[in-house]
C-alpha cells in the first residue's frame, strides 16, 4: 500500500492514504495514477468539485457521525472511534488548494 503525498510551493506537503487519495483524485476528475497534477489555471474548478462533493456528502456524514454517537449512548461500542466524512479527508487537500490559487502554482501528487 503506498501512501499518495501531496504537494505544493504554497503549502506544505501532506500524506493520504490511498483509498481517501482515489476517492478525491475521482472527484476532481484527474487519473488515479502515481503521479499527477493539478496545474494553477483548474483550481477553481476542483476547488468547485471538491466543495460540492463535500456539500453533497454533508448530511451522510452527519447521519455516520449521529448512529456511532448512538451507538455509544447505548453502550454497544463505547471505544468505537468516531466516523470521519467527506469533509475531513478532503480538508488538507482543499486547504492546500486555496493556498495554491492564492499564489497561482500547481499542485502536485506522487506516490
Amino acid at each position: 500500500m503506498a501512501l499518495f503525498v501531496f504537494r505544493s510551493k504554497a503549502a506544505g506537503s501532506f500524506v493520504m492514504v490511498p483509498d481517501t487519495a482515489r476517492q478525491l483524485l475521482e472527484i476532481l476528475g484527474k487519473p488515479v495514477a502515481e503521479r499527477g497534477v493539478i496545474p494553477a489555471d483548474q483550481i477553481d474548478d476542483a476547488l468547485a468539485r471538491l466543495q460540492r462533493a463535500v456539500d453533497e456528502a454533508g448530511p451522510a456524514d452527519a447521519g455516520a457521525a449521529a448512529a456511532t454517537g448512538a451507538a455509544r449512548a447505548a453502550h454497544e461500542d463505547p471505544a468505537a472511534p468516531a466516523p470521519v466524512g467527506l469533509r475531513q479527508r478532503a480538508y488538507p487537500l482543499i486547504q492546500m488548494l486555496r493556498a495554491a490559487r492564492a499564489r497561482d502554482v500547481d499542485v502536485t501528487w506522487g506516490i
